[in-house]
């Protein structure tokens, strides 16, 4: 298993044309690797609710009023 040193390592060889490949990709990993916050099965039912319309636009009154915000 690789360490913090090993990755320095690497980075420190990498062309600088290749830095800003390489800061997005680490940076994909770390959020990747953050866990969200657990959502409640309110939330989830009014997630699962508006993913079940569909694509069709709404203003943000309907929105507020649909799910009581």
């Amino acid at each position: 298993m690789a360490d913090r040193r090993e990755v320095h390592e690497v980075v420190e060889q990498l062309p600088a044309s290749e830095l800003d490949a390489a800061l997005r990709y680490l940076r994909f990993l770390w959020y990747d690797s953050q866990e969200e916050e657990p959502i409640d099965a309110e939330t989830a039912a009014k997630l699962d609710a508006a993913r079940a319309e569909g694509g069709t636009p709404i203003s943000l009154e309907e929105v507020k009023s649909r799910y009581g915000l």
